[in-house]
């Protein structure tokens, strides 16, 4: 049995959570969150979900959800939306860094994610985790960032299946093309 088809099984037979819709624009906050009220501004932030006490998923924020962003100790970004997507920010950057965030893009194109930006992603990750950094991962919607911080809460940091899928990520892997079923597919050897 290959990754894809065990992460599959695991995911879909795994207790349903019961989330937003797919296309719904509010985060689950209290759902898949760390415990503490600092996160409670963020419940606005397009399919906002805190993973870990460090690291939280969503899609684009608008410019002044970056101040709450900063505002739950949250002291990097990094973007994996390209720059043409719909809401994208051309000044997202320089919004992060006016908060004292640093920011880091990390263009994925949505019809060819590749293992190379799932190690981009990965050594960023690392290196901010050395910094102790608490990481906001975005992009326009929270497709690709779930996908990406799944790989690396399971790959690198020994999580479960369960505990690393954003509630978004279990609706759409039943629908997910083979472009993203191969970086689900994907094992640590590929990708370092």
């Amino acid at each position: 049995m290959n990754n894809f088809t065990r992460t599959m099984i695991t995911l879909l037979f795994m207790p349903l959570f019961v989330g937003p819709s797919l296309a719904n624009t509010k985060s689950s906050v209290s759902s898949k969150t760390a415990e503490g009220s600092d996160l409670a501004p963020l419940k606005q932030v397009m399919n906002f979900y805190s993973m870990t006490p460090t690291i939280g998923t969503a899609g684009q924020p608008t410019p002044k959800q970056f101040a709450q962003i900063k505002g739950a100790q949250y002291s990097a970004i990094i973007n994996l939306a390209v720059a043409e997507s719909a809401n994208a920010l051309a000044n997202e950057g320089e919004i992060a860094n006016a908060l004292d965030m640093s920011y880091t893009p990390i263009p994925v194109p949505w019809d060819a994610p590749s293992a190379k930006h799932v190690k981009e992603f990965f050594d960023v990750m690392d290196a901010l985790e050395k910094n102790a950094d608490k990481v906001l991962v975005h992009c326009a919607a929270n497709y690709r960032a779930s996908v990406f911080t799944y790989k690396y809460l399971t790959l690198r940091k020994g999580l479960t299946a369960d505990k690393a899928t954003t509630p978004l990520l279990k609706e759409w892997l039943p629908q997910m093309d083979e472009n993203w079923r191969a970086i689900m597919a994907l094992n640590i050897d590929e990708i370092e």
